[in-house]
């Protein structure tokens, strides 16, 4: 008997194990390469780039590959903090709550990209986060069409703050429309600079609580048998949402379903371990929105739509499909 149970592991180890490295492997050649295409193309590809224009080319791929990647991370916390594979920043107000921060430090007088801006915008974004949390677990057990109810209606009530916003105040907020329907755009250096911060500490707070997140997705009784502070977990990972999600929509604006579809297809390839999952996130994340800026232009040149828009329109499709075929075998 232990004679053939050795045969049988040595076969796993000699057989699956290296498929499954091959696997991942795969995964990641792809992706770094559809994101070094990407960027090559959107810095290269679009007529002159010489000097000023080559440079600022490349200061929005890159606030494309960081804000791509901090919407998937964060994705891939929401969907395990509320085991719920429709769960995204965009669909549960996370980034609504930021843009209402935003208009809020635009009223009060904040300065555009200071201190208090940032402060605001991540402020807006852990109290949405919160708000849904409060709501679908507030009293007993949720369930996941309890969890994408309270999304909506705090993403609803906290875009209508903002659409109010903009009409009573409408010359000073008019022209941030288009940044707030998601649009990768030039920004000053020090905004780059600010808003990476954020998402690498949102990041940096995100890889220790991956494996308390993993013992999450068996269960809360279970975990907590398993030592894990239930409390302090759901905190510390809205608090690394709200830092990923606030340094997007402060470098990108509000741009929804990238923190949904990307962590489903990284999950398929690489599996539902939360550590390697935020990593293959991150990088699918960022390849994903510089290509779907690149198609963007490529569609409308040489008009520019806002990438938010295009991704909406490729999302909802996505989130349907997910929707009719989900049976639980994600968490």
């Amino acid at each position: 008997m232990a004679a053939g149970a050795d045969i049988l592991y040595t076969a796993v180890d000699t057989i699956l194990v290296p498929y499954i490295n091959m696997k991942v492997c795969k995964f990641y050649g792809i992706t770094i390469a559809l994101l070094a295409a990407g960027a090559a193309v959107s810095i290269l590809g679009f007529g002159g780039a010489e000097g000023a224009i080559l440079k600022m080319r490349v200061f929005k791929t890159l606030s494309a590959a960081l804000c791509g990647g901090a919407l998937a991370a964060a994705g891939v916390l929401l969907q395990n903090l509320l085991k719920n594979p429709l769960a995204d920043p965009y669909i549960l107000g996370t980034s609504s709550g930021s843009t209402l921060g935003i208009v809020i430090a635009g009223m009060l007088g904040f300065t555009y990209f200071g201190a208090g801006y940032y402060l605001f915008i991540v402020g807006g974004a852990f109290f949405a986060s919160l708000i849904v949390c409060l709501l679908a677990y507030g009293r007993g057990r949720g369930s996941a069409v309890k969890v994408i109810l309270a999304g909506i209606a705090v993403n609803i009530f906290l875009s209508a703050i903002v659409m109010l916003a903009m009409f009573l105040y409408r010359q000073a907020y008019f022209s941030t429309l288009s940044f707030m329907l998601g649009t990768v755009s030039e920004r000053p250096h020090f905004v780059l600079a600010a808003s990476g911060a954020l998402i690498a500490a949102g990041f940096a707070l995100a890889l220790p609580l991956a494996r308390a997140c993993d013992i999450l997705s068996l269960g809360e009784l279970r975990a907590q048998t398993l030592g894990a502070d239930i409390k302090k977990l759901r905190y510390g990972i809205l608090l690394a949402v709200a830092l990923l999600v606030g340094g997007a929509v402060g470098l990108c604006g509000a741009i929804g379903f990238v923190g949904f579809i990307v962590p489903h297809i990284a999950r398929l390839l690489t599996g539902p371990k939360v550590r390697g999952l935020l990593f293959a996130s991150f990088l699918l994340g960022a390849a994903f929105l510089v290509d779907m800026e690149v198609l963007n232009r490529l569609l409308f040149y040489p008009r520019q739509m806002p990438v938010g828009v295009l991704c909406a329109l490729s999302g909802a499709p996505f989130f349907i499909w997910v929707l009719m075929r989900d049976k639980g075998e994600y968490f």
